[in-house]
C-alpha cells in the first residue's frame, strides 16, 4: 500500500510521520529550535533540516519502495532569502522577533490600513511577512538588496530536498503580500514598499509536484530516487483544515487548535468587508483553492509559557494532575482576554506570562489566580469566551448560523477546553482528529500522486479511520 512522509513543523515541535490516512507512525520528533543571537530571535533552520532528514531516513529504512512522496508544512509568515547562487543569505528570523515592533503603524501610515486589507484580505498582525520585510528594508537594506528569491520555510525545505524552488500558494497567502482577487502576488504593495520584485517567484497551487529528490539527497536518505516531493498545503493550517472530518456539502466551522487557535470557515470568495477588517478576520488560501476565512486567536501558547516558567523554577508539572487541579478550581470566576497583544511575546525576566495572566484577570475585575488550577481556568475559560465572540462576529459577517464546531489538532486533546467551548458557544463540538495537519498533508500528497480523486474522498477516509469525540453544551 502506498505510504507518504509528512513533515509537520510547528512553532514548538516538529515531526516526521510516515504512513497513510488509515494509520501512521512518527519516525522523528524534535524541538523546532530557535536561538537568541545578540537580542535577535532566529530559527536554527539547519538543525531543523538535519532532524527532518533523520526522520525521512528512518522512514525509508523501514518502508523503502512503499513510500511514494514527501510533503512539508509549517507555521505561516516566516521565510528565508536566497542569493543569486541559491544560498541562504541569513538565518530566518523568528516571527516573535522584536524588530517588527511598531512596523504595522509605519506601513499602514504609508499605504493605508483599509487599502492594504482591500488588496490582501489579511488581518494586521505585527509578525506578518510584510512587516518583517519592511523592518529588514529599514534596518538591513543591504541584506534585502542581495535577495534573489523569497522562500517560505516549507519552500526552503522543499528546495533543499529537490534543488527546485517554488512558492506554494497557501503559505504565500499568509504574507499580506498576496492578492486573493488576482490570485497572484500583490505587486502594487510590493512595489510601494520597494521590495525587490524579482525575488517573488511564480505561485503554484497546493498539490503541485515540486520534483524528485535531488540525487545527492536521495543517496544520503536511502531513497530509490522514485519518490517525489509535493508542495502540499504548506501552511500548516491549510493542511489541518483539509483534514476536517466534514461530510459532503457540510458548511463547517473549525478551530485548528495548537500554539494558536485558528477559527474559521471555508468560503469560495474572499470576504473584504469593513466588518471583516474590524473583527480581525483574515483571508488565506485553502488547499482546494477556496478561502480559509478565519481569525487568529492566541491558543495553548499562554498555557505552555506558564508551564515553562513553573518548570524553570524546578517544579514538576504533570498534565494529568494539572487537569485535576483545573477541574477542582472550576468555580474560580476569572478569565483572560487572549486577543490582548500582551500574550504575543515569550517569557522574559522583565515580563512573565503568569504575571500577564494575573494582571489581565485583575483588569477584568477578578482576583488574581492563586494556584496552577486557577491559572488554567482563567486561560481555558478566556479561550472559550474568545471562540464564542469570534463565532458571533463570523455569523454576522457571513449571514449564516452554524450548528457544530470541529476542533482539530493537538489542542483538541484538552477535553476541559473542548467542553467549555461547547458550553460558551452553545454548539456541539467534535474534537479530532488530533493529527489533523499530518493527515491533511497526506491527503494532498495522495491526491497529487493519484491515490485519491479529490479532497472530499480524503475527508471521507478520515471519517472512516480516525477517532472524533463529541461534546454537547451543558
Amino acid at each position: 500500500m502506498a505510504k507518504y512522509i509528512a513533515v509537520d513543523l510547528g512553532a514548538s515541535n516538529g515531526r516526521v510521520i510516515v504512513g497513510d490516512i488509515s494509520g501512521f507512525e512518527v519516525t522523528n520528533r524534535f524541538v523546532t529550535r530557535n536561538e537568541m543571537l545578540l537580542d535577535e530571535s532566529h530559527w536554527d533552520i539547519t538543525y531543523i533540516f538535519s532532524e527532518i532528514k533523520k526522520g525521512i531516513k528512518s522512514a525509508f529504512a523501514k518502508y523503502g519502495d512503499e513510500i511514494v512522496s514527501i510533503g512539508v508544512d509549517s507555521w505561516g509568515v516566516d521565510y528565508g532569502l536566497l542569493d543569486g547562487h541559491g544560498s541562504l543569505i541569513a538565518l530566518p528570523y523568528h516571527y516573535r522577533d522584536a524588530r517588527t515592533d511598531g512596523m504595522v503603524d509605519e506601513v499602514c501610515g504609508k499605504l493605508g490600513k483599509k487599502n492594504i486589507f482591500g488588496r490582501t484580505g489579511i488581518a494586521f498582525q505585527q509578525f506578518n511577512t510584510i512587516y518583517q520585510l519592511a523592518a529588514m528594508g529599514k534596518s538591513r537594506p543591504h541584506v534585502l538588496s542581495l535577495a534573489k528569491q523569497y522562500v517560505s520555510i516549507p519552500d526552503l525545505i522543499n528546495y533543499w530536498l529537490t534543488g527546485v524552488v517554488v512558492n506554494e500558494i497557501s503559505h504565500a497567502s499568509t504574507t499580506q503580500l498576496y492578492n486573493p482577487k488576482t490570485k497572484d502576488w500583490d505587486w502594487e504593495t510590493i512595489e510601494s514598499l520597494n521590495f525587490p520584485k524579482e525575488m517573488f517567484g511564480k505561485l503554484v497551487p497546493s498539490g503541485t509536484v515540486v520534483g524528485p529528490l535531488h540525487e545527492s539527497v536521495a543517496q544520503e536518505l536511502g531513497s530509490t530516487g522514485k519518490v517525489v516531493v509535493v508542495a502540499v498545503g504548506c501552511h500548516d493550517t491549510a493542511s489541518a483544515v483539509a483534514a476536517v472530518p466534514a461530510r459532503k456539502g457540510e458548511d463547517f466551522l473549525y478551530i485548528s487548535s495548537g500554539t494558536w487557535s485558528l477559527l474559521g470557515v471555508e468560503s469560495t470568495l474572499p470576504i473584504l468587508s469593513d466588518s471583516a477588517l474590524e473583527s480581525g478576520f483574515t483571508n488565506e488560501v485553502a488547499v482546494n483553492g477556496n478561502i480559509r476565512f478565519l481569525k487568529n486567536i492566541m491558543g495553548m501558547w499562554i498555557q505552555q509559557e506558564c508551564v515553562r516558567y513553573w518548570e524553570s523554577r524546578g517544579e514538576t508539572i504533570s498534565w494529568k494532575d494539572l487537569d485535576k487541579q483545573t477541574l477542582a478550581c472550576a468555580s474560580y470566576p476569572g478569565y483572560i482576554d487572549p486577543d490582548d497583544n500582551r500574550y504575543l511575546k515569550p517569557n522574559s525576566p522583565q515580563s512573565l506570562m503568569v504575571d500577564r495572566v494575573s494582571e489581565n484577570c485583575k483588569e477584568l475585575g477578578f482576583e488574581a489566580p492563586s494556584n496552577y488550577g486557577e491559572y488554567m481556568v482563567a486561560i481555558y475559560r478566556g479561550l472559550a469566551k474568545a471562540y464564542a465572540k469570534a463565532i458571533r462576529h463570523l455569523e454576522s459577517i457571513t449571514g449564516k448560523k452554524y450548528s457544530a464546531l470541529h476542533i482539530i489538532g493537538g489542542g483538541c486533546k484538552n477535553e476541559i477546553l473542548d467542553q467549555w467551548s461547547a458550553d460558551e458557544t452553545g454548539l456541539n463540538v467534535y474534537a479530532g482528529p488530533i493529527e489533523a495537519t499530518a493527515l491533511g498533508n497526506m491527503v494532498v500528497q495522495s491526491y497529487a500522486t493519484n491515490g485519491i480523486k479529490n479532497l472530499q474522498e480524503g475527508r471521507e477516509l478520515i471519517i472512516k479511520h480516525q477517532k472524533v469525540k463529541e461534546f454537547t453544551p451543558v
